[in-house]
């Protein structure tokens, strides 16, 4: 099977206000989030194996831990038993920087999950979607969405 390739594009606030704090040195915020042509590079492809595979490359994969935003949304996938035993191989081309607050694993794991409800076909309520989506990131709902936003 060939790779399925999906461009995860780096999201910025065009402005930020911060309204207070929330619980573990959290802030709560509103911003309005567009998107920009700058993007990683998302590789998916299905395997016959007994775990999936995340794989980074390029400028800005150092450092990135097993714990990501991808590794989550396929723990939380499987242990919600979502992805009925299927695992795939996920390969990303890391060019938006890390830490640099557009969003780039955030929009990788709203991509990734955007690819397995669309193209794989899995059945999610809207109410599941915001809870996975929540549970790996503040943002990720807004990657989801693809356009300007207010968050």
């Amino acid at each position: 099977m060939r790779f399925y390739k999906i461009k995860s594009h780096a999201k910025i606030n065009i402005s930020l206000g911060v309204l207070g704090k929330l619980k573990y040195k959290l802030h709560k915020i509103e911003s309005l989030i567009t998107f920009l042509n700058l993007y990683d590079d998302i590789f998916v492809k299905k395997i016959k194996n007994k775990n999936h595979k995340v794989i980074f490359t390029g400028k800005f994969s150092k450092r990135i831990s097993k714990n990501n935003t991808i590794s989550n949304l396929l723990t939380i996938l499987d242990n919600n038993k979502k992805l009925k035993n299927q695992k795939y191989l996920i390969k990303v081309n890391k060019k938006i920087p890390q830490m640099s607050g557009m969003g780039g694993g955030s929009m990788n794991a709203a991509n990734l999950l955007n690819y397995l409800l669309n193209k794989q076909k899995l059945n999610f309520s809207s109410k599941e979607i915001l809870h996975i989506a929540s549970k790996i990131g503040s943002d990720v709902i807004v990657g989801m969405q693809k356009k300007t936003s207010i968050l």
